[in-house]
This record gives C-alpha cells, structure tokens and sequence, in this order.
C-alpha cells in the first residue's frame, strides 16, 4: 500500500474505471430504451453510413411501390371505361346488323338512327371526360410516344427504361375510332356503319390488350419492389438495431460493476486517512 497523501492514485485508477463503467451503462441504457444500436454517429460511424444508405433506398422504395400503385389505379380508370365503351359498340353493332335489313320502313331506320346517334355521342363524351387525378386518359391527350405519353417512375434511381418509361394511353374519341359521320338511315350506309363499327371494336380492344398489360407489368414491379424492401429493411435491421439480450447482459454487468466500483472508491479514499493515523 502507498505511504503517499498528496496523490491518491488508487482513487484516481477507482474514478477512472467508475466513468468507464459509467459510460457502458449509459449506452445499455439508451440502446434498451430506442432499441438502436447506432444511436449516434460515433458509436459506428462505418455502420451509420451503410444503414443511412438503406433507410434511404427502403423509403425510396416505398415510395416507387406507391407510385406503380396509382398507375394500376390510373390504368384500371381507363379500363372501367372502355368497359362501358365495350358496351355501346356492340349495341351500336346490333343496332346496324338490324338497320341493314331492308324489311325495315325509312320512319323504322329513323328510330334506330336516333338511338345509334346517341350511343356514338356518348362514346365521345366518355372519352373526352375520362380522368384520373385531373389526367385525361383517352381524349388523345396523352396519347403520343415517350414524353407526350405518362410517365410512370416505379424505381428507386433515375435511369430510363429501367426507374421509369413512358405510357401512351391512346384516344377512343369518336373520331380516332372511326365512328364519325355513321348513320344507319338506309341499308348501304347500315352495312357501311358494321364494318367501321367492327374496327372501333378492333381499336378499343388494342387499347384495353395494351392496359392490361401495363397492368400485369406493374403489378410484377410491386412485388419485386416488396421483395426488394424486405431484405433492405432485414440488413439495415442487422446494422442498426439493439440486440436486446445482449444489451440487457451489458446493462446488468455495468450495475454490478458500478455498484463494486462506487464501493472501490470508498475504500481508496480511505487510504490517506489511515495514512496520516502514521503522523500522530
């Protein structure tokens, strides 16, 4: 034992330990409380920078499974309507085939002029009306090729044909579908109106062909972008987060040792005194 009273260096090994006992008692506390691992930068400034990486590229992906989700829902309006679209060509068809026959009275075809003007006009206004978020879908607005089409951005970079493409969304007006100027007032324009309302049928069934298959396109991106933020989201877990038994183990060991070390210091800062019983 020293003889020494102006430096109590036992006292000085016994703080030193307690600060460092002290120290992993606070990290234990504060990992047990946020349940992370890294809760400040130089506790793992190597691991900080990896997982900030994934925190990035997980709310990145978030977000493109976000948007392929209001593409579906965009594609699936414009479907909804040339569903109802489907409906007035094949009566508009019907209503040709029966024009076309000449049993019909010239005041009989004028009913069913009336009825097949009407159904045109409405295939119009539905196309012309159609929208998603404010986006005309099937007036032709949209209807060009790359950037007059819809961008669709369903990754997490910025790379084209990759992160995102373009979508032309085509036109169904009257016009663009071949049903302007049809009238079924006598047989031969009836048997005229069969054949252009067979290629508005054509028209609106490449246009549903190509939305389903955008459709079936996104719905792929969705899943692989799910996949893909799952094993992001799992190694930035691996990084980040507290494993909770060891942190528990590392709290209990530094209560143990600041409980010893609190006690050490008392018996260091004893020394002196019974040093100096030696002076009198």
């Amino acid at each position: 034992m020293s003889t020494r009273i102006n430096h109590n260096v036992l006292s000085l090994i016994a703080r030193r330990n307690i600060g460092k006992t002290q120290y992993a008692l606070d990290t234990a506390i504060t990992r047990l409380s946020s349940g992370l691992r890294i809760n400040y930068s130089w506790e793992d400034p190597a691991g900080m920078a990896v997982s900030e990486r994934f925190r990035a590229q997980i709310a990145s992906m978030v977000e493109a499974e976000r948007n392929a989700s209001y593409a579906i829902n965009l594609l699936a309006t414009a479907e909804g309507a040339l569903q109802v679209i489907d409906e007035k060509l094949i009566r508009l068809r019907a209503l040709a085939i029966e024009a076309a026959n000449g049993t019909l009275r010239s005041d009989d075809r004028v009913a069913l002029n009336l009825e097949f003007t009407q159904l045109r006009s409405e295939i119009d206004r539905i196309a012309r009306t159609t929208n998603y978020n404010g986006l005309y879908l099937l007036d032709g607005s949209l209807s060009g090729s790359g950037q007059n089409g819809i961008k669709f951005h369903i990754g997490t970079y910025n790379t084209s044909g990759l992160d995102y493409y373009y979508v032309s969304m085509g036109n169904a007006t009257m016009s663009a579908i071949g049903l302007s100027g049809l009238n079924i007032l006598t047989t031969a324009s009836a048997q005229t109106a069969i054949d252009r309302v067979d290629i508005a049928i054509d028209s609106k069934d490449q246009l549903r062909t190509q939305f389903g298959s955008y459709v079936n396109r996104l719905q792929n991106t969705i899943l692989n972008l799910q996949i893909s933020r799952e094993n992001a989201t799992s190694s930035e877990s691996q990084i980040r987060d507290a494993d909770i038994a060891e942190e528990m183990s590392d709290f209990v060991r530094a209560q143990i040792l600041m409980q010893s070390g609190v006690s050490m210091l008392a018996q260091a800062n004893l020394v002196p005194q019974i040093v100096a019983q030696l002076i009198g």
